[in-house]
């Protein structure tokens, strides 16, 4: 029988080097080093930091038909702390910055742009009896979103639990990078849903011309594992768009 002698220190070591090279991407909480590198690089607001963002955008092709799940992009703790420096360029330190993030409750989000197309419209996201009304109030959400999509983040083929399920219309054309911080979903009104989430839905009241719907996923970053990942879409027109992003490589 062959005996193993590696001595302890080598089992120990190696399983530092191992936690180490695991923890490097996608680390929360995050430490007081990371949370200066992430606003120094929004301070530069450059090159540099447009394509950081990147990493963390997918764009998609067009269908021949149906909506068009055109963008995906993660918001990281990380990304949240980028994003929040580059906004506040003037009189804004790191240790405002720790501050900040301390009160983010290390959440991530995932934004999902749907749009229009010729063959798949916004009177299609209402239920019939309330896109014949005029008078319909712009408080109330759209068609049960559950049904007319469902949209969530998967990991080794488990499928992970939005704590949240927020749907916005909007009226701008594809943007790529969409600059965002969690503050800027304060102020909506949430309603239950019988399939679990939560959903929240921003009036397009004075909104004359839709060209889609922004869909954010949030989640506890301690749900979601920094490993390979994939953002899938279900529609009812029998589209199913796997996006995938392997969170071990992003921050």
């Amino acid at each position: 029988m062959v005996r193993n002698h590696a001595h302890p220190f080598s089992a120990v070591l190696l399983a530092i080097i191992l936690s180490a090279t695991s923890s490097f991407a996608f680390d929360t909480p995050l430490s007081d080093e990371a949370i200066r590198e992430a606003y120094f690089l929004g301070q530069r607001n450059d090159e540099s930091t447009l394509n950081f963002f990147n990493s963390y955008l997918r764009l998609l092709p067009k269908p021949d038909t149906g909506a068009f799940i055109a963008e995906v992009e993660v918001y990281t703790p990380y990304v949240q702390v980028v994003e929040t420096s580059r906004r506040r360029s003037v009189g804004y330190s790191a240790q405002q910055a720790a501050k900040d993030y301390r009160r983010l409750n290390n959440r991530i989000f995932i934004r999902i742009r749907i749009d229009f197309t010729p063959t798949y419209g916004a009177l299609e996201l209402y239920r019939s009896e309330r896109a014949d009304r005029d008078d319909s109030d712009d408080s109330t959400p759209p068609a049960d979103f559950s049904n007319d999509f469902r949209a969530g983040l998967s990991q080794k083929e488990k499928w992970v639990e939005p704590l949240r399920i927020i749907i916005q219309p909007t009226n701008t054309p594809n943007t790529g990078h969409y600059a965002f911080t969690p503050p800027d979903l304060v102020g909506y009104s949430y309603f239950s849903s019988s399939s679990g989430p939560v959903y929240a839905y921003s009036g397009s009241r004075g909104t004359h011309c839709l060209t889609g719907w922004l869909v954010w996923l949030e989640y506890s970053a301690r749900d979601v594992a920094s490993d390979d990942s994939q953002v899938e879409v279900f529609t009812t027109d029998g589209q199913h768009v796997v996006v995938p992003f392997d969170l071990s490589q992003l921050r």
